[in-house]
């Protein structure tokens, strides 16, 4: 239902990129939630200096930052093609003009439109300071959500979008992207790598 697709070749090479301008490279907080056993071993040949110290069965493995000094704390996930943020699109709902919308009834329709119920929220990354005025791409169209993101799901405005249970909505990936996610919820990009939840699953292509 929810999935971060982690596209290795686009990482490798954006993180080859980086090491050309500066050796060292911060992956602490699980490298930015996408997992450290994996992105360790792609910076290490990439040319980084990046020691794994030890594990531990409840946080995974912990970086020496002290060994990485000074660290270079870019962020490296601002480039769209490296990951993508997705969950299905789990019902749909024909409603009417006026019809109030979430928590707090925020969002109220302003003609017959159509609401898609997306199966992600705030418990697995995505921002809740984000609403209003965040986005989500569904079959290449961008649609707005619809009032506040609750914790397992939000609501889009998907007006006469010929759209289906099952559908895969894009939450940042391409577009709309990561930076315009930080942007709305006032985040930086690094934090809202870094709590993209466990229940995520992580799928490396």
């Amino acid at each position: 239902m929810r999935r971060a697709r982690i596209h290795t070749q686009a990482l490798t090479e954006h993180l080859a990129s980086l090491c050309a301008e500066n050796p060292t490279i911060d992956l602490r907080a699980n490298a930015y939630g996408v997992g450290i056993e994996k992105c360790s071993q792609i910076a290490r040949d990439a040319g980084f200096i990046a020691a794994v110290v030890s594990k531990d069965s409840s946080e995974g493995c912990v970086l020496s930052v002290t060994e990485l000094s000074p660290t270079t704390v870019t962020q490296w996930w601002d480039n769209t093609a490296l990951l993508s943020f997705e969950a299905d699109i789990i019902s749909l709902k024909r409603v009417g003009a006026n019809t109030s919308v979430s928590y707090g009834y925020e969002y109220t329709t302003t003609a017959e439109t159509t609401l898609a119920l997306v199966g992600a929220g705030f418990s697995d990354g995505v921002p809740r300071t984000a609403s209003p005025g965040a986005q989500m791409s569904v079959t290449g169209e961008v649609f707005p959500i619809a009032g506040r993101i609750a914790m397992d799901q939000c609501v889009l405005d998907v007006g006469d979008a010929a759209l289906s249970v099952g559908d895969i909505a894009t939450i940042w990936g391409a577009n709309p992207s990561l930076v315009e996610w930080a942007a709305w919820s006032s985040r930086p990009t690094g934090a809202l790598m870094s709590h993209l939840a466990p229940r995520v699953e992580r799928q490396w292509s």
